[in-house]
């Protein structure tokens, strides 16, 4: 790890839940406490292939759910690698599209990984007063966006799954912000995905509830209520009442793999808060299954981020198979 900011060094883990406590499931707290519960069913039933161009696919999947079925449009990039890449899965908060120009795909693809993009909002709505997937199931116990967009991520590797060239093993589900929550979330329910990175992800991301700073549950509460279960606003004012904590969602991804990146500037995240996250969580993983990096900046998520995260996934392959260099 590199070297870290003075105050990152300086600061204490606070009194947390333990980290696996006994006779508990701390995932099925998470559920009922703060995502929701995500309901069983949605199949992949067909994936039309849109356009080709090399090292560049687009497809339009179609998922089969209870009530009805959930359209989106994917955009693949694929190294030319020799043999099946692995996949990064990662959800766009602006169309993907915009994706072309924002993240370093060639850069990614030249350490042998392929990139599978989705447009968030095509999965569930960032919009109190709509819903997406979510309509498409039986009215049961409430499932926040949160949960829906990890629905969705693991519904993007399905996809990879069916698509000559790529492989699932060593697959990485990353996020940003928000999409860092849900990536989270999805990392943490589906054993498929070897590594889940969050970027900057805070408060119900990678931040500790119980360390002060940043973003809380009042206000993330009050401007998104729609990201989580109605019954999680009870908790505002009261972090220390929760059941869970954050470094708990981290651990219950081992012994895969976690890497929690963060930016010096970026107050509302809480970034220290991310980091005292990842010391608790430590004594879950094998040695070196968790990493983390702070950089200097604010709140995005930067060429530096990916190609950290990309390092760190190849250097910790172990047991999984080590992607190739890109060819040409």
């Amino acid at each position: 790890m590199a070297q870290l900011p003075e105050a990152w060094r300086r600061a204490t883990v606070p009194d947390l839940p333990p980290l696996q406590p006994t006779g508990t499931d701390v995932l099925d707290t998470f559920a009922r406490t703060i995502y929701g519960r995500t309901p069983t069913g949605g199949h992949l039933t067909d994936l039309e292939l849109l356009s080709e161009e090399p090292g560049v696919l687009r497809h339009r999947a179609r998922i089969s759910c209870p009530l009805g079925d959930l359209e989106f449009d994917t955009l693949l990039h694929r190294p030319s690698a020799a043999g099946p890449s692995p996949v990064i899965v990662a959800l766009s908060f602006t169309g993907i599209d915009e994706t072309v120009d924002s993240w370093p795909y060639e850069k990614v693809m030249d350490a042998g990984y392929a990139v599978l993009a989705v447009d968030y909002q095509q999965i569930e709505p960032d919009d109190p007063s709509a819903l997406g997937v979510r309509a498409l199931f039986p009215n049961g116990e409430p499932w926040g966006a949160v949960g829906a967009w990890a629905w969705g991520l693991s519904r993007c590797l399905d996809i990879a799954a069916g698509i000559q060239g790529l492989t699932t093993d060593g697959a990485i589900v990353l996020g940003h912000s928000r999409l860092g929550k849900a990536a989270l979330w999805a990392g943490a329910q589906d054993e498929r995905f070897a590594v889940t990175v969050s970027n900057d992800s805070g408060c119900c991301g990678a931040s500790l509830f119980r360390h002060p700073g940043g973003e809380d549950i009042a206000a993330i509460t009050t401007k998104f209520p729609h990201w989580f279960v109605p019954s999680f606003a009870s908790y505002a004012g009261s972090e220390d009442e929760l059941p869970v904590d954050q470094h708990q969602l981290l651990a219950s991804i081992a012994p895969r793999r976690v890497y929690v990146a963060s930016a010096e500037d970026d107050d509302w995240a809480d970034p220290i808060g991310e980091y005292l996250a990842v010391l608790a969580a430590t004594p879950a993983f094998e040695d070196g299954g968790i990493g983390y990096h702070v950089r200097p900046g604010g709140h995005a998520l930067l060429e530096e981020d990916w190609l950290q995260a990309v390092e760190f996934s190849r250097r910790t392959s172990r047991g999984w198979p080590s992607p190739g260099r890109r060819s040409g």
